[in-house]
């Protein structure tokens, strides 16, 4: 497997300091993980007080800066036209278009995105990029796919304090993020925001089927 990750899920897990063990809660070692060209100058400006602004604080910049430390760059793709068509549609970015690409080419890719607006465009598009579709389908994972994951693998209390401690929560995680959060609604709040994207994650049966406590086992 070759594991495809994009600036917004790397910058919110390590935010969560979730990002280090994110590949192997995926069942792949570190080497496998491929990012754009252009990731590490886009998370990690030079300026080091940029930089802190980017991430939020100082232990958020380590953690990117260790683990793009241990992955590739993403080669070169070879059809440059289903990537300028990729790059035509709304709401596809630059960044999620190469990765899109790379998912075509590459063997058994998964896909690890924070741009859930990228999904959805694509599978709006699915007659004119089936290629892409059929590449995926399966075989992504979300920031919100990938937090139901760590709560099956290390448990509620343990994943609802990194939550807590993050210096930037987005938009989707302010809705939940109490310190009298239970369970049960975060569960809920993530899955809400998976349901329109369904066909193409990865680890369904876990995410939708899975109880709040088979979750945190």
């Amino acid at each position: 497997m070759i594991l495809l990750a994009d600036n917004d899920i790397i910058l919110k897990l390590a935010q969560c300091d979730l990002l280090g063990s994110f590949a192997e809660l995926l069942g792949e070692p570190a080497e496998n993980v491929c990012i754009t060209p252009t990731a590490k100058y886009q998370l990690l400006p030079k300026k080091t007080s940029k930089a802190i602004d980017k991430c939020g604080d100082e232990a958020t910049v380590r953690r990117v800066r260790d683990f793009l430390e241990s992955t590739n760059e993403i080669p070169g793709i070879k059809d440059e036209g289903l990537l300028t068509l990729l790059d035509s549609i709304d709401k596809i970015d630059s960044g999620e278009a190469l990765l899109f690409a790379a998912a075509v080419e590459l063997p058994n890719p998964i896909l690890a995105t924070g741009d859930r607006n990228a999904l959805r465009a694509l599978l709006a598009k699915d007659a004119l990029l089936a290629s892409v579709v059929a590449a995926l389908r399966d075989n992504v994972v979300t920031f919100e796919s990938a937090l139901l994951l760590a709560l099956h693998r290390n448990g509620f209390a343990s994943v609802k304090q990194k939550l807590l401690d993050s210096p930037k929560p987005d938009g989707m995680l302010r809705l939940v993020l109490k310190p009298d959060m239970h369970e049960s609604n975060l569960c809920e709040c993530l899955r809400s925001y998976l349901r329109e994207v369904d066909s193409l994650l990865r680890f369904r049966e876990l995410i939708f089927g899975g109880s709040e406590s088979s979750l945190s086992r």
